[in-house]
């Protein structure tokens, strides 16, 4: 679950850089980026960047939501199992939530699988 999202994500981003990096979608999931480095992730969290706190963010409220979301349960082991384990930062709006968690669905569904 984890190759399919990861190289979904590259997909997707690959898309915006050709287009628009301004866009509000690109931007949105430019901290998942991360969660597919760890070199960039530990240097993040050392930083305690922002993104870093919207990735951690993103990872709590999936798992407070998780009956919502069931199937994002495998994405989010596998991001425990990298030490991703989310914390309450408070950083991500709902409508920036819900939006990320539209696309991470939509990498779980093979929409940007090729």
């Amino acid at each position: 679950m984890y190759r399919i999202v990861c190289e979904s994500y590259k997909n997707y981003m690959t898309d915006f850089l050709l287009h628009s990096k301004d866009s509000y979608r690109y931007k949105v999931m430019l901290p998942f980026r991360l969660a597919f480095d760890t070199s960039l992730y530990r240097d993040e969290k050392n930083k305690n960047s922002l993104d870093y706190q919207k990735l951690e963010h993103f990872v709590y409220l999936a798992k407070q939501n998780i009956d919502k979301y069931p199937n994002i349960k495998s994405f989010l082991w596998s991001l425990e199992s990298r030490g991703i384990d989310g914390n309450n930062y408070g950083v991500l709006s709902e409508e920036e939530f819900n939006e990320q968690i539209k696309i991470i669905n939509m990498f779980l569904k093979l929409a940007y699988w090729y």
